[in-house]
């Protein structure tokens, strides 16, 4: 007789006892830390736990391996290449120890975890410096063009009073080409009326007697 489908009731208790049997395990594989805390801290973690409903135990648990990584980070890179090695041998080895003491033949241990680490934070490094550079020819770059610019502008404006100044020259010595002209075409006037004068002054002398 086939055994009937579990309703979602019986699968959802079912689930319950997966979960209490991986913690059970989970707990076998790990070590106790006993800390003292000062009030503040303890105050602190107190309320953070509260407020994201979370065992005090386990948010300090996530606190501390966060913040291994973030010290990791700050080590010199060579320095921080072998600490995460030795870290991780040293994991191997306690990782034996916790599942002997346990009873346990071998217990589920992920290698090679702060060699992990390493290598991201130092491609990240690698990442952020190759944008600081790239960022830093950009500026160089911006600041050439900007300059570039500046001279095109002050090389314009020298041509343009250059040119001003030559058409001004040009402008002056047209008019004092010109004057000397004028003068000339009023001195051949003058001297016209006074020739023209005389002759019409006979003429009428002439036409007086007649």
């Amino acid at each position: 007789m086939q055994t009937p489908e579990l309703t979602n009731t019986q699968a959802l208790i079912d689930r319950y006892y997966t979960e209490e049997k991986a913690k059970k395990e989970q707990a076998l594989t790990r070590a106790s830390l006993n800390i003292q805390l000062d009030a503040n801290d303890l105050a602190m973690l107190n309320i953070i736990a509260k407020r994201f409903d979370k065992a005090r135990d386990e948010l300090a648990k996530d606190i501390l391996s966060n913040a291994l990584i973030d010290l990791l980070t700050q080590l010199e890179p060579g320095e921080r290449k072998l600490i995460a090695r030795d870290a991780d041998e040293m994991g191997s080895s306690m990782a034996r120890e916790i599942a002997e003491e346990n009873g346990l033949k071998d217990i589920d241990h992920k290698p090679n975890v702060w060699t992990g680490h390493e290598r991201n934070i130092a491609r990240a490094e690698k990442k952020r410096a190759k944008e600081l550079e790239e960022a830093r020819k950009a500026a160089k770059k911006a600041q050439a063009n900007a300059d570039f610019s500046e001279e095109v502008a002050a090389s314009t404006e020298s041509s343009l009073q250059e040119v001003t100044q030559q058409q001004t020259a040009e402008v002056t010595e047209a008019s004092t080409a010109e004057a000397p002209a004028q003068e000339l075409d009023s001195q051949e006037q003058v001297q016209q009326i006074t020739e023209s004068t005389p002759a019409e002054s006979a003429a009428e002398d002439t036409s007086e007697v007649a």
